[in-house]
């Protein structure tokens, strides 16, 4: 199975050097290069990427932004940094910001090579299942409560998802750019599919509404409504869903999570008044990845909610699983039952 490995430099010689260098191993691997982490976030969510080999030093977006972007929408893809900006104390902060490894230039491709090779078995270190039954399988890991990581390669169309498992419940799931249960539905519906099974799961959080077997039913129902137009027969890696996913609200968010948001503050502050409105924000997506990326430098730990105090209330943005939520409660609400209310999220 040859993967597709992204390789992101504004040096044009050294990606040249990749080039030429990875030609020998076509067999394993298919390199894809670009020059600014902006244009590499657009590749991860257009083409099923297995892993990404970034400089820290570039334009528009540098690798630390770009850092940021993998570990919040692409968790499940491991980077490797590569540059020539070694200073101390430089190695620790990209680890701290999820990179798998380190590396100074001029590198050693061999090493280069090596690690990668390391990092990619360990995707399929529970094994590699060829023309599975998904239903099936996925049905055994909840059975069994296991918790991994398992990437679905469509053998029709080469397109590729990602489910996340935790003690055999599904936590979320990812098809390119779409995450929770519009990526579910897509690759729930693939019929000829390989499976990679990584032993572990690096979410901790649900992001997906429901439990597998009605998330299954959803599935099956929707692939069936759609027949052989279904976004599961056919569409690209990063193409939008024609079609609306049960749990999709207005602005991509899931109305159901919105509700259990409200609800958590209201249970908090013990006031049924206590959110004069709430509704999705992804409009705040990059800000609040920014203020998470100061936080990890300070290590202040994972970012849940910013609360900003007004004249007349005091709003509340909570990050859920999909794009930011924005609650507006009101003045009387106290701090400290808004902080609790966060917590439980």
């Amino acid at each position: 199975m040859v993967r597709q490995i992204l390789v992101v430099d504004d040096n044009q010689p050294f990606l040249n050097l990749i080039h030429k260098l990875f030609s020998k191993l076509k067999d394993r691997y298919a390199v894809i290069t670009c020059t600014d982490g902006g244009e590499a976030i657009e590749i991860l969510k257009q083409r099923p990427i297995a892993l990404v080999v970034t400089d820290l030093q570039m334009p528009n977006v540098d690798g630390y932004g770009l850092l940021e972007k993998i570990r919040r929408f692409f968790p499940d893809i491991p980077a490797i940094v590569a540059t020539s900006f070694d200073k101390p104390k430089t190695r620790e902060a990209v680890m701290r910001y999820g990179a798998r490894a380190y590396f100074t230039k001029p590198l050693v491709i061999d090493d280069l090579i090596h690690t990668i090779d390391q990092i990619l078995k360990e995707q399929a270190g529970g094994g590699t299942l060829n023309n599975a039954s998904l239903e099936m399988f996925l049905q055994l890991i909840e059975m069994e409560a296991k918790t991994c990581t398992i990437r679905v390669i469509n053998e029709t169309t080469s397109t590729q998802g990602v489910l996340f498992f935790r003690d055999g419940d599904i936590l979320n799931a990812r098809y390119g750019a779409l995450t929770g249960n519009k990526a579910a539905y897509r690759v729930l519906g693939w019929e000829r599919v390989t499976l990679l099974i990584e032993n572990s799961c690096i979410l901790t959080r649900k992001g997906i509404q429901g439990e597998l077997q009605a998330i299954l039913l959803d599935a099956m129902r929707l692939k069936d409504e759609q027949g052989s137009g279904s976004p599961a027969s056919g569409q690209g890696q990063g193409e939008a869903a024609s079609h609306t996913d049960p749990a999709d609200g207005p602005d991509g968010g899931s109305p159901q999570e919105l509700e259990r948001l409200k609800e958590l503050v209201v249970r908090a502050s013990g006031n049924p008044d206590a959110v004069e409105e709430a509704a999705w924000a992804p409009e705040l997506a990059d800000k609040m990845a920014t203020l998470q990326m100061f936080g990890n430098i300070l290590g202040a730990g994972p970012l849940k909610a910013v609360l900003s105090n007004r004249e007349t209330d005091q709003r509340m943005v909570v990050m859920g699983s999909g794009p930011p939520a924005r609650l507006v409660v009101g003045a009387r609400v106290q701090k400290e039952s808004l902080i609790d209310a966060v917590l439980d999220v």
